[in-house]
C-alpha cells in the first residue's frame, strides 16, 4: 500500500477523475481500479528512482488501458492520440460503462459480445471539405411592399386617435390636480 501523502492523494484523484471522464460511475469499481493502479504506480515509482506520483499513476493507467484494449481486439499504439480517441469512442458506442461496467479495464476475460461491440465502434474519417468558388446570392428582405413617402398614410385617422388619447390623459391629470388643490 502506498504511503499517504498529498502527492499520492492527488494521483489517486487524477486517476479516479480520468475514469469518471470515461463515464464509469460505480464508486466500488472506481475505487478498485484506482487503488490497484496507485499501488502499481507506487511500486514503479520506488523502482524508477522517485518518479512523480501523478506521472507514474497516469503511465500505469494508460498501460492498463492499452493492454485491455489489446485484449478486446482494439490493437494499436496507445501513445497515439487517434488510437486513444478510437478507444474512447468505442467505449461510448458500446455503452461499456453502463452495460459492461464490471468488465471495464479488468483482468478477467472479456465476453465475446463486448469485444465485438468494441471493435465495431470506430472513428471513421468524414468527407474532406473544399472551398467553393461559387458567388454569394444577393440578400433578399421580405418587406411587404415599398413605402412611398409622398403618398398619404393609409390610415389617416391613426394620428388623430393618438392625439385624442394624449389630450384625454392630460385632461385627467389636470382634473385630478384641480380636485387635490
Amino acid at each position: 500500500m502506498p504511503e499517504a501523502g498529498p502527492a499520492w492523494d492527488e494521483a489517486f484523484l487524477r486517476v479516479e477523475s480520468y475514469f469518471r471522464a470515461h463515464n464509469l460511475q460505480s464508486r466500488v469499481l472506481l475505487n478498485q481500479l484506482t487503488t490497484g493502479i496507485i499501488e502499481e504506480a507506487h511500486e514503479r515509482a520506488g523502482a524508477n528512482g522517485g518518479e512523480e506520483p501523478v506521472v507514474a499513476a497516469m503511465r500505469v493507467t494508460h498501460e492498463r488501458m492499452a493492454a485491455w484494449f489489446g485484449r478486446v481486439g482494439h490493437a494499436g499504439d496507445w501513445s497515439d492520440e487517434r488510437v486513444r480517441a478510437n478507444g474512447r469512442l468505442a467505449l461510448v458506442l458500446a455503452d461499456v460503462p453502463g452495460r459492461w461496467a464490471n468488465h471495464l479495464f479488468s483482468a478477467a476475460p472479456v465476453p465475446a459480445e463486448l469485444a465485438t461491440a468494441l471493435t465495431t465502434g470506430v472513428l471513421r474519417p468524414g468527407p474532406e471539405l473544399h472551398f467553393s468558388k461559387m458567388s454569394a446570392a444577393p440578400l433578399e428582405f421580405s418587406f411587404d411592399e415599398p413605402v412611398d413617402l409622398d403618398s398619404p398614410p393609409k390610415n389617416a385617422w391613426a394620428g388623430f386617435r393618438a392625439a385624442s388619447a394624449w389630450l384625454a390623459i392630460l385632461w385627467l391629470y389636470g382634473a385630478a390636480w384641480a380636485a387635490a388643490h
